[in-house]
């Protein structure tokens, strides 16, 4: 306490504890950006895989199947989605996002609350897994975050500039990912209840109503600039029809949870929602932002582990605001020779907050640690690279893990690139043989999606088609990622074209071999 307080009250010593922050955030995000010590299932590959191709000079939504929003994609295909450019822009985006919760803490609460936005986003797992990703989730958070500084200015001083403002960042949101749009559903939703409380009290309603509509109209403009780019009805039908067939699965629910194990210091706004909620119009409408979230979260058909993020930028200025309580009442407790009963169960109540901030914190910083410590070479970058050496830039790969081909950096038939287990149409193992067959394709990496038990005669149409399997030994040596968030337990087979065995004199499983091999 005294040394938080001895931090705050010296200018120079609160500036390298912000440098000090920042640091930590970097060094989390940078180091050995070309690893990842987790994974969000295969859905970096296929973005990257989606942006490569945008930069080989094909149309999104009209010829290469996408069921998202574009923004990240084209943003990525400008460096023609190269892997670690992409990764190295999202890293560099989610610490600015980090910078603006911090100023936006401070704003509202001081420097503790400032603080202790920072470290709490800094090493919350779940944003740090997307901050060294190509996630379009995490690309969305960060606009989010950007967008509460001028919300924050907005509800403060009511100027629509400020406004204007926030609802083009939500509108990038919104262009990186669809969930974008419930923060602008939260934000109206606040200027509502705000608009019927000042309506009882006497006040016109009238400018909270325009309000709403220069935010919705703002917000949109984004979004119809890129309809007009790449076609209203492709990108309409991609990024909503595409997806509208996905039966609700309880068991993904699990992410919830999991997300509030990784960070318990976000359950604090919701166990304190009551307290926030009478404090200032500013922390209901962060109250609005993440309940809205985590309120679409629970209903929708799927929700996993990197859909969360986007609760973590209004989740972490909350949680500031709170530990800043914490220590505003300490301070008023020791002035306090005599502590009466409700003085007690204050004190409690503030040093429990405080416990699960601690507990939250080191949580996170854990895994964080843990995965930095026990890192190895991935299977997607090692397979990838010796991929790329044995084949030439315009040959056709396969890959039922994408990601793999995007550190190959080779051509993928358009129908192959989203191998996700959610997709609709489904792919068939008749669609993998037609792609094989019309590109020419030189190499099929089985694994993931391609192990599946609709996929069981794709080996055989390989060995009869002029492919031989890879000996693992001519792969070299890989670790898994340290924490895995889907199962995918079996090796990746490589099968490849007789030409490139032939090339590189390839060890592989002769015909005797088949007959003991577990295919």
């Amino acid at each position: 306490m005294a040394l938080l307080q001895s931090i705050v009250a010296d200018r120079r010593k609160l500036l390298a504890t912000v440098f000090l922050i920042f640091l930590l955030a970097a060094f989390l995000r940078l180091y050995n950006i070309q690893w990842s010590y987790s994974n969000n299932g295969v859905d970096e590959g296929i973005m990257l895989m989606r942006a490569q191709m945008l930069g080989e000079g094909f149309e999104l939504y009209s010829e290469i199947p996408c069921d998202q929003a574009p923004l990240a994609l084209l943003v990525s295909a400008a460096v023609e989605g190269d892997l670690l450019a992409s990764r190295l822009l999202s890293a560099m985006l989610s610490i600015a996002a980090i910078a603006a919760c911090m100023e936006a803490a401070k704003r509202m609460r001081g420097e503790v609350a400032m603080l202790a936005a920072g470290l709490v986003l800094a090493v919350d797992f779940a944003f740090l897994r997307e901050s060294r990703l190509f996630s379009l989730d995490g690309m969305s958070s960060y606009f989010l975050a950007f967008s509460l500084l001028p919300l924050l200015a907005y509800v403060r001083d009511r100027s629509r500039l400020m406004l204007a403002i926030a609802g083009a960042l939500l509108g990038l949101s919104a262009a990186s990912k669809l969930y974008g749009a419930i923060a602008v559903v939260g934000v109206l939703v606040f200027m509502l209840v705000e608009a019927s409380a000042e309506r009882r009290k006497g006040a016109s309603a009238y400018p909270r109503v325009l309000d709403a509509v220069i935010l919705v109209v703002v917000a949109v403009i984004p979004m119809v600039v890129l309809l007009a780019l790449l076609g209203p009805s492709d990108m309409l039908s991609g990024m909503l029809f595409d997806q509208g067939h996905r039966e609700f699965d309880l068991l993904m629910k699990l992410s919830i949870p999991l997300y509030f194990a990784f960070s318990a210091a976000y359950v604090l706004p919701f166990a304190r929602a009551r307290t926030l909620w009478t404090r200032s119009p500013e922390t209901r409408l962060l109250l609005w932002i993440s309940i809205g979230l985590l309120v679409n979260f629970i209903l929708q058909p799927l929700a996993f582990l990197h859909n969360m993020v986007l609760m973590s930028p209004p989740l972490a200025i909350l949680v500031g605001l709170l530990a800043a309580d914490w220590l505003g009442h300490e301070k008023n407790i020791n002035r306090m020779t005599h502590e009466s009963h409700e003085t007690k169960k204050s004190t409690g109540l503030a040093v429990m907050v405080m416990a699960i901030f601690v507990v939250g914190v080191v949580v996170s910083a854990g895994f964080a640690s843990y995965g930095l410590a026990v890192q190895g070479r991935s299977p997607q970058q090692v397979y990838g690279e010796k991929i790329a050496s044995w084949t030439a830039e315009d040959d056709w790969i396969i890959s039922g893990d994408p990601l793999i081909a995007a550190y190959a950096e080779r051509k993928v038939p358009l129908s192959m690139i989203n191998m996700g287990t959610r997709i609709y149409p489904e792919i068939t193992v008749q669609d993998v043989q037609d792609a094989i067959e019309e590109h020419d394709v030189q190499v099929v990496i089985v694994c993931y999606r391609l192990w599946e038990e609709d996929m069981a005669g794709l080996t055989l149409f390989l060995r009869g088609h002029g492919f031989s399997l890879v000996l693992s030994t001519a792969i070299g040596e890989w670790s898994k990622a340290a924490i895995e968030t889907y199962v995918n337990d079996d090796d990746p087979w490589v099968f490849v074209s007789e030409d490139i065995v032939d090339k590189f004199d390839l060890p592989v499983w002769v015909w005797e071999d088949w007959l003991t091999s577990p295919a």
